[in-house]
């Protein structure tokens, strides 16, 4: 069955619906472009090797040309690099929408008979041809449900997002504020888009911590707000609260060094080998599903061990899916 569900997120979508690729079937070598977020931190910077280890490892001699294109974290940027990618004409692009200004461009590559695979906002369209993505709602309401058991369904806490009108954190801090409305005893003291951004995030918590002089918990959407959480109360010599967070090697080794209780969610960066995944079998022609899950890690504190890599780089996200040998060139050891 081709199509949508009407107007039905595609994480809700049953599993029967589909799209036959057999117009899309040509023999390789094939062109493919990647509308890449850019890798304006370490999360993105992973998304792009494992659309990188997928193009050039895992289905060596499938794939000729491949085109990069660095979105600089900026939606309009995105619109002027996607432009120049259909030039190009290449046989399939994945991609990482950051915007509305989007729906054009990517509407004219279908347009063009270029199927389009993504991971962000495909409620922009119905011309694109499959959507990978892991659940943000889901990750927004357990990592809430997770706090507000842990306070006892009482508290001052407050929320950190990453960047206003991306899906990734509009998704997930409306799931978590669901979550925070069936505990009356829970008072929001304050909202704040930090941009992904440790810099940032890190003023953020420091302007909340001179203005409230209780804080019992912290949902926060990513470790990179999570992470300058530990270091603004650390700093303040304020008690560190119980918070949320994702599987970034850093914040694991400041969890570890404070003993913070926290739950993790990841939001795997292997979503782009996923995607690369999924051009391949329609490039075969195949049948292919229109929305794909792709699984998300959850450990507490009591499994703080299993993940934390204490001898590599902060910057790594633990929940990586390519091979060791990619973590050692994105993220070499220094000397």
């Amino acid at each position: 069955m081709d199509g949508k569900p009407g107007d039905v997120r595609p994480e809700e979508w049953p599993r029967m619906y589909f799209y036959d690729c057999t117009k899309f079937k040509k023999d390789p070598p094939w062109k493919i472009a990647n509308l890449s977020q850019g890798p304006t931190n370490s999360w993105a910077l992973m998304l792009d090797g494992h659309a990188e280890y997928a193009i050039k490892d895992k289905y060596k001699g499938l794939f000729g040309d491949y085109f990069l294109a660095d979105g600089q974290g900026n939606a309009a940027v995105q619109v002027s690099a996607m432009e120049s990618l259909l030039t190009q004409k290449p046989d399939v692009i994945v991609a990482c929408p950051l915007g509305a200004a989007l729906k054009g461009p990517l509407e004219r590559a279908w347009d063009m008979g270029i199927p389009v695979i993504q991971m962000q906002m495909p409620y922009l369209s119905d011309k694109w041809l499959a959507y990978v993505n892991a659940d943000n709602a889901f990750h927004g309401r357990v990592t809430a449900e997770w706090l507000a058991k842990k306070l006892n369904g009482k508290g001052k806490i407050v929320m950190a997002s990453g960047m206003a009108g991306v899906d990734t954190a509009e998704v997930r801090l409306a799931a978590a504020k669901k979550v925070f409305s069936l505990y009356p005893g829970i008072e929001i003291l304050a909202h704040g888009y930090h941009n992904w951004s440790i810099t940032e995030g890190k003023k953020g918590f420091e302007a909340w911590l001179a203005a409230f002089p209780q804080i019992d918990g912290i949902w926060s959407d990513s470790a990179f707000q999570s992470w300058p959480a530990i270091e603004a109360f650390v700093e303040a010599k304020r008690d560190l609260p119980p918070m949320t967070t994702e599987p970034l090697n850093g914040f694991l080794k400041l969890a570890k060094k404070y003993n913070i209780d926290f739950y993790a969610v990841g939001y795997p960066n292997a979503i782009a080998m996923n995607m690369v995944d999924m051009a391949v079998r329609a490039l075969n022609g195949e049948v292919i599903p229109r929305y794909e899950y792709v699984d998300q890690v959850q450990f507490a504190k009591d499994e703080l061990d299993n993940w934390l890599q204490p001898d590599v780089s902060d910057d790594l996200w633990v929940d990586y899916r390519y091979p060791a040998t990619w973590v050692a060139k994105q993220f070499p050891k220094k000397g």
